[in-house]
């Protein structure tokens, strides 16, 4: 099956690897034929000796700015369009003067605190002043405008590499990066961004990047499931393709062996070769290891010389032909799939998945009572009320899900303001009739939903937000209906997903939602 190569390297497609840069890993990437790695400047630099190799090699790089974006201060409160005094999230002061950018407003500040930028020119450099809500990255536009034009010439640059994963509110951010980018770089060169889940697609928008970098880790502590490549990958293109039609990815299969996330038994290297072949069934234009590991770590594939010998025919065969000769796709596979083989540019639609949804947070849980700690929501769901959260007053937001799913860092973020906080989330549900449904859920972490005012799920224990982790059997009332949900974080991420379908699990389309899926 043929490879869809949007973005290629020398005419190949991409099949790359983080980790290792040392001219030993470099020369065990090219063996196995790698023709692309993560890595920083002297790797671009054709007068260093790994900058020479990979460029007599044919290895381009994927050069990071995730620094501009991770671990930067966030609003600590909404802000209005005339303050000169803007809270943030900081751990330390700041350098002043400088030059900040939360949206489409540039803000000129004199000094700042950890707490706060002071002295602030609101609407520099001809943009508007505007309100903002609290939890948005700051973005500091000059660094990285004079980061991309010092190597925006190298030879052996791929690409931007500018998110990876959790962060908090980052779009705004990551929009204003991408504009930069694209202005400063001249060459083309993909703005790529990693996400691991739909929860974290509430940073993706069509001009935030160019290629998504998706990875999941189908080998958990309860052992592999390969459903988890093909299923997550079609969820998550479902939502990235509803907002940039056709966006091409790279898939990163999970390549390493050992340590804590494979408790239960090791990778195999049939299970590794299972997850490539699902990633171009799903129609990637890349393939990405991870990892190239040091020796004593998770036990990356260039430690077991059995992976590199199929990594090397796999990418032998990609660069030869373009395509990888793939197994017939599995019955649970085929029976669970919702999207296309093969790359797509338009979804198809799946009914039944909640749109939109009111939620609110973050409630801090300072006597540890997880779930059955009660905040006011609780008691009862006032959409004008705004009640004491964790650090400031909070208020009820409308918010489109990804995909069914609700990413709650990336709403409420930084992350690590956010352990031990509950989040409330309610919707409106009308059924032309009575009937018997299933409500397919999944929260990180533990949760309570009820429907109308009955409980009818709660799950308690740390886990990820999956497509159809729970399956919970309902009766929906004729006329509307109401569903309130609870969510509790117990630390890193922290979201939830639901769709409904009928009793026998085919999607369901005569249902109609409230709020209306709006805005991004």
């Amino acid at each position: 099956m043929k490879l869809h190569p949007v973005f290629t390297i020398n005419g190949k497609p991409v099949l790359g690897t983080y980790g290792r840069t040392d001219l030993e890993a470099l020369a065990l990437a090219k063996e196995v034929g790698m023709n692309l790695v993560f890595g920083g400047a002297d790797l671009l630099d054709a007068e260093t000796a790994r900058g020479k190799f990979c460029l007599e090699n044919g290895i381009k790089v994927m050069y990071p700015l995730t620094g501009h974006v991770h671990g930067w201060p966030s609003l600590s409160d909404d802000i209005s369009a005339n303050q000169t005094q803007i809270p943030i999230h900081a751990g330390a002061p700041l350098p002043g003067p400088g030059l900040v950018q939360i949206d489409d407003e540039r803000i000129r500040y004199r000094e700042s605190t950890h707490a706060a930028l002071l002295g602030c020119e609101r609407g520099a450099e001809g943009t508007s002043p505007a309100s903002h809500r609290a939890g948005l990255i700051l973005f500091w536009p000059e660094p990285l405008a004079a980061e991309v034009a010092d190597i925006a010439d190298s030879p052996n640059l791929f690409g931007y590499y500018v998110l990876d994963d959790t962060t908090g509110p980052a779009l705004s951010a990551l929009r204003a990066m991408y504009r930069i980018v694209k202005r400063t770089d001249g060459a083309g060169r993909p703005v790529c961004g990693g996400y691991s889940g739909a929860t974290t697609l509430h940073n993706f928008a069509q001009d935030a990047a160019d290629v998504l970098l998706l990875y999941h880790y189908p080998v958990l502590k309860t052992g592999y499931d390969r459903t988890m490549t093909s299923v997550e990958t079609q969820w998550m293109l479902m939502e990235a393709r509803t907002r940039a039609p056709g966006v091409p990815f790279f898939g990163i299969y999970q390549a390493f062996w050992g340590g804590e996330w494979n408790k239960q038994r090791p990778l195999t290297c049939a299970e590794m070769r299972e997850q490539m072949e699902d990633f171009v069934r799903e129609g990637a234009s890349g393939l990405i290891a991870f990892y190239l590991a040091p020796e004593g770590s998770l036990g990356g594939w260039n430690l077991d010389e059995k992976m590199q010998r199929v990594i090397r025919e796999v990418n032998q065969e990609i660069a030869a032909t373009g395509e990888l000769t793939i197994s017939a796709e599995p019955a649970e596979l085929a029976r669970r799939r919702f999207q296309p083989t093969g790359h797509w540019v338009h979804p198809r639609e799946v009914p039944g998945v909640v749109p939109a949804w009111h939620v609110i947070a973050p409630f801090a849980d300072i006597e540890g009572k997880m779930l059955d700690a009660v905040f006011p929501p609780e008691r009862e769901v006032n959409l004008d009320a705004s009640y004491p959260g964790k650090g400031r007053a909070i208020r009820w937001m409308t918010q489109r899900a990804a995909a069914g799913a609700i990413g709650l860092v990336e709403l409420y973020g930084p992350v690590e303001h956010l352990a031990q906080c509950v989040a409330y989330a309610t919707c409106g549900v009308t059924s032309p009739c009575e009937q018997h449904v299933q409500m397919r859920f999944s929260s990180d972490d533990d949760a309570i939903v009820w429907l109308n005012q009955r409980q009818v799920w709660r799950h308690d224990g740390p886990r990820g937000v999956h497509w159809d982790s729970d399956v919970v059997s309902l009766r929906l009332p004729v006329g509307d209906s109401r569903i309130l949900m609870k969510v509790y974080n117990r630390g890193g991420q922290w979201g939830f997903f639901m769709r409904f379908t009928d009793a026998a699990g085919k999607p369901l389309g005569n249902l109609t939602f409230s709020p209306v899926a709006e805005g991004g």
